[in-house]
């Protein structure tokens, strides 16, 4: 009887998630589109089908960023609309307990979140990456290499068989992978470990090719020797393309599966990868974040509704939802300042409410 209740409860419980899905998804592509629409406005040539293509392609994204409130919005259907029908009441008598109740909606929230981040996460980063593509071909944003740049100094170090050199670029093409107004200080390392200046290579700009940099213009100054000027001028590099990019490539644009190497390369750069390690922590929390919004759902939806106060209980479940949202979104960006460490930044939050739900459900089944 008990797993005949329990597959119920999976059916139904996989139904309210997907109408959730459903609605929530449906809402937010009227949004986009209608959004997207206004910023085409300017652009004759863009007609209604282009529109709706780019709208479809950042669906994915925007599923993925909406799935708590999906979770939660569905389980809470669900189980509202089983007390209203005395299903729980009956389920109850068939000796289920309040943990039984919560058990399937936890555990399809953390399936749903493994989904997510192994599955969605991947498909939504390139759809989102052919969509940037396509709105700027679409806006007519000029491709010559001024428009591509950073407009920021970048420095970054890298290590040589006998010390180290650190590049300074006034400017940077993230797509062509070159730098503008750069200077190549090399150092080479004492006995004691400090660094020493040996020479210094300036160039009007320095691409990026497997392998080495290709410097036009580059005038070499030592201390030792006289300047010497070249018109073209390789030198070995292992830095990655992919690392260059670390200041320009928003982490969000990143699916879990390229974000550890992003890291990896960042840090063998000199780049910061405290954006990459919130993002990869945020991804990799999914699940538990899924099923605390499943567990707050359940834990808020067991009161009879003959004893009344259905609706302040629904108000209490969806403000413990939308706080879940705001404390997550503060916390990362004490971790993005460098407040708080990546894994207390993302894994505090669900962690508390997943807590807290167990706690209302202690309370409710053992008073």
């Amino acid at each position: 009887m008990i797993l005949l209740l329990f597959r119920y409860l999976f059916v139904e419980i996989t139904k309210g998630i997907a109408l959730a899905a459903s609605v929530i998804g449906s809402l937010v592509f009227v949004v986009d589109y209608v959004e997207l629409s206004r910023r085409m406005d300017a652009q004759p040539d863009v007609g209604a089908l282009q529109i709706l293509h780019l709208t479809a392609l950042k669906l994915p994204g925007m599923i993925e960023q909406t799935l708590p409130f999906i979770v939660l919005f569905g389980v809470m259907w669900v189980m509202f609309r089983m007390n209203r029908r005395s299903e729980l009441v009956a389920m109850r008598a068939a000796t289920m307990s309040a943990w039984q109740f919560a058990m399937p909606a936890v555990l399809i929230a953390l399936l749903l979140g493994v989904l997510s981040t192994s599955a969605l996460n991947p498909i939504a980063a390139d759809m989102n990456a052919k969509f940037e593509r396509i709105r700027i071909s679409l806006l007519d944003v000029e491709s010559d290499d001024s428009s591509q740049k950073v407009n920021t100094t970048l420095w970054f170090r890298e290590a040589v068989d006998d010390g180290i050199v650190v590049i300074r670029a006034q400017d940077v093409s993230a797509q062509t992978s070159t730098l503008f107004g750069v200077t190549f200080y090399y150092y080479r390392l004492l006995d004691d470990g400090t660094p020493e200046v040996q020479h210094r290579i300036d160039a009007e700009q320095a691409v990026l090719m497997p392998g080495f940099w290709q410097l036009q213009n580059a005038t070499d100054t030592s201390r030792y020797d006289k300047t010497k000027r070249y018109d073209t001028l390789a030198l070995p590099t292992r830095t990655a393309p992919s690392a260059l990019l670390g200041d320009s490539v928003r982490a969000s644009s990143l699916s879990i599966y390229a974000l550890p190497d992003m890291i990896a390369e960042s840090q063998k750069a000199g780049f910061s990868t405290r954006r990459y390690a919130l993002q990869l922590h945020q991804l990799l929390s999914l699940p538990l974040t899924l099923a605390a919004m499943a567990l707050i759902a359940a834990a808020f939806s067991f009161k009879l509704v003959r004893l009344g106060g259905a609706l302040r209980l629904t108000i209490s479940a969806g403000a413990t939802g939308f706080a879940l949202y705001f404390a997550s979104d503060l916390l990362q960006t004490l971790g993005a300042t460098q407040v708080l460490p990546p894994v207390v930044a993302i894994w505090a939050a669900p962690v508390f409410v997943f807590l807290a739900g167990l706690a209302r459900i202690t309370i409710l089944e053992d008073g």
